[in-house]
């Protein structure tokens, strides 16, 4: 027993509050085995409840009221369940997002109060590309839940950080300026925007095949981090859910974002290069052919934990 004891790894609880499909990976699904196998204790809200995801062109199923999840919190309260971080993605309409917030306040209240940090992590997720998918009244909502200040790590994309601060990022100085009111409104320690697209910059090298990430830390006063990342060709849906869980992970165990967000985008990598190896057809939105899209979840189960990182960082001073 005293050998087993020692081999035993303890497990952190989380909450995970997104999408939920029935078939593929997306929101919950795409985010709770991956974080089971890095030894988490995944809690699942599903904000809702669809057949497949909406890159199919036809689905059934509903959405989660805000009332219902909130019921199923009160549940959760009252058998004392206390989680480690929580981690929020899809929400689709601004009720369900106001009780998505008052629920994620609620755990990091009662975890100051059990002398518990509580890390959060907030993937805005509203669209990409210029493309709006949720409703136009949770732009409001997701500013007043990060004006509450106790977001610890938020995920944009470029669209998304430009709907939240109602401003255009055209370059590389705009971009800069965006990062700092965000840091500075909302006092979010570390900012990583998934996705940069290069042919939407004055000054990013590359071209529409060519993407970046960016990280922006209080950690780091200094400068900006850059990560460029050739874009693999494909539609792939859960590819940010997946990467805000493996974030979340990497960085509440090593505390270092740099670090954290290198590993995340060379798992992604192997991940993307697998469901795309794997696939038969090259689905699109609209296509029953979709399926053949789906991210290899399971089959991509070593990667998870993995410590490579194949990426250079870029440092750009934040101030000429």
């Amino acid at each position: 027993m005293e050998n087993l004891e020692n081999t035993i790894v303890q497990s952190k609880s989380i909450l995970s509050i997104q999408s939920h499909v029935v078939h593929g990976y997306v929101g919950n699904k795409a985010s709770t085995f991956p974080l089971q196998m890095l030894d988490w204790d995944v809690d699942v809200l599903n904000t809702v409840n669809f057949s497949n995801h909406t890159g199919y062109g036809d689905l059934k199923g509903v959405c989660s009221t805000g009332d219902e999840l909130i019921n199923i919190y009160k549940g959760l309260k009252q058998i004392d369940i206390k989680y480690d971080a929580v981690l929020t993605g899809y929400v689709h309409g601004f009720d369900t997002l106001e009780a998505v917030g008052k629920i994620c306040l609620d755990i990091r209240n009662r975890g100051k109060r059990n002398g518990n940090q509580v890390t959060w992590l907030l993937d805005p997720v509203m669209g990409d590309e210029g493309v709006l998918y949720v409703e136009k009244n949770v732009i409001p909502i997701y500013r007043q839940i990060l004006d509450s200040q106790q977001v610890d790590i938020a995920t944009p994309n470029q669209y998304e950080l430009e709907l939240l601060l109602d401003c255009k990022i055209v370059c590389i100085e705009s971009l800069k300026q965006a990062l700092k009111l965000f840091h500075d409104k909302y006092k979010v320690k570390h900012i990583v925007l998934s996705s940069l697209f290069a042919e939407l910059f004055e000054d990013l090298d590359g071209g529409p095949e060519t993407i970046y990430c960016c990280v922006s830390s209080l950690d780091i006063l200094d400068h900006i981090v850059f990560y460029r990342i050739d874009k693999i060709p494909g539609y792939f849906t859960g590819v940010g859910d997946m990467f805000s869980a493996l974030l979340l992970d990497r960085l509440i165990k090593s505390q270092d974002i740099i670090i954290s967000v290198n590993e995340v985008l060379t798992v992604m990598k192997n991940v993307l290069t697998v469901t795309k190896e794997l696939g038969k057809t090259s689905g699109k939105i609209g296509d029953k052919n979709m399926k053949d899209c789906e991210l290899r979840v399971i089959e991509c189960k070593n990667f998870y934990e993995k410590h490579n990182a194949v990426y250079d960082p870029i440092y750009i001073k934040r101030t000429l």
